[in-house]
């Protein structure tokens, strides 16, 4: 299947150009008001190039298509991310729409969830705006840990926050673990360096105007104080615009993966889609639920694509036994989300979690 973008000053124009370009038989699969220029963004598809193939061997249909343009619509997704996930879509020989979207996803953002046990890892560092659920993940995080039989070292930077030892310390206690308390670089260092050997150290940190040069500097003090890794914390429903700003104005802080807050909350995921790809970011895990204990979960390309796409789309049974690449076998897929705990269904953006 041939997939191509085209831009012009009107809908008229642009319709004309599928004609003469794709042909008559051409479908309409996405169209897009172009904010760069004031003109639309129309893409079409065409399937002349597959004719030859029996219609039961060819790869997507135009209706999965549709359906995977029409989700990544609804969810805000930016046109140049929708037209390169619908190219790379287009270009596979994936016939399920699940794992046709899944594998576009596959291709292009990285997925690396947060690890459960501290052997071998950094200390965690929690970072982001305030409001973005940088304390409840790392109370949540903190229970996965427990849950998986790991011990666990909480520390707190934020003295500037009114409560928010008491609000971790809160979580921690729940959980069996003493909170402690860094108000400056040298006590962090002091506190990471007397936590138990193999443990999981997860540094809750202060909320940081991103725009605010003074703010970051506080954080840049305490992010390379000792060896650690930055993970950028924001919460789902921002403006795609607003979300791309922000994960790069922590460029500095040098954070490696974003883990996602509040899908109890929203209905639209395209804002994420826009900052981790602009950033750079790997995806690593989401917060579905309010809740502490199971509240937080890794994230793959299916798991993702099970969140875009509408339940209608169907599960394939595929998913269990896909083949996404090279990067696959390094992160669990849908049906293996801390299984036996949690069910499936709390992945859902729609849910009341």
């Amino acid at each position: 299947m041939r997939l191509k973008t085209i831009k012009a000053r009107t809908m008229q124009e642009a319709m004309e150009l599928v004609r003469d370009q794709m042909g008559a038989e051409a479908i309409i699969v996405a169209t897009h008001e172009d904010e760069g220029t004031r003109g639309v963004r129309v893409t079409a598809a065409s399937d002349a190039d597959d004719r030859h193939i029996p219609e039961t061997e060819r790869a997507i249909t135009f209706e999965s298509l549709q359906m995977i343009s029409d989700s990544l619509d609804d969810h805000g997704t930016p046109p140049q991310l929708s037209d390169k996930l619908l190219n790379y879509v287009a270009k596979r020989s994936d016939s399920d729409t699940y794992m046709s979207l899944a594998n576009a996803l596959q291709d292009t953002f990285d997925f690396m969830p947060l690890p459960d046990s501290g052997v071998g890892i950094r200390p965690l560092m929690l970072i982001g705006p305030p409001g973005g659920g940088k304390t409840s993940a790392a109370a949540k995080l903190a229970a996965r840990s427990i849950l998986a039989g790991h011990s666990v070292t909480l520390i707190t930077t934020d003295t500037v926050r009114a409560s928010a030892f008491e609000q971790l310390d809160a979580y921690g206690s729940r959980l069996g673990i003493k909170t402690k308390v860094a108000p400056d670089p040298l006590a962090l260092i002091e506190e990471i360096e007397n936590a138990v050997a193999d443990d999981l150290v997860v540094v809750d940190t202060m909320g940081v105007n991103p725009y605010s040069r003074e703010d970051m500097n506080k954080l840049i003090d305490f992010s390379s104080a000792i060896t650690m890794e930055p993970v950028l914390v924001l919460t789902a429903g921002r403006d795609a615009i607003e979300v791309v700003e922000i994960a790069k104005a922590f460029d500095d802080v040098k954070p490696t993966r974003m883990l996602v807050t509040g899908l109890d909350m929203v209905r639209r995921l395209g804002s994420v889609l826009a900052g981790v790809e602009a950033s750079g970011l790997a995806f690593s895990d989401v917060s579905p639920s309010p809740n502490i204990v199971n509240g937080l979960r890794p994230v793959n390309a299916v798991s993702l694509a099970r969140l875009l796409l509408p339940s209608e789309a169907g599960i394939s049974n595929a998913i269990g036994k896909s083949n996404l690449g090279p990067k696959e076998n390094k992160f669990p897929t849908a049906g293996h989300y801390n299984e036996g705990i949690v069910d499936d269904d709390e992945l859902s953006p729609t849910g009341s979690n």
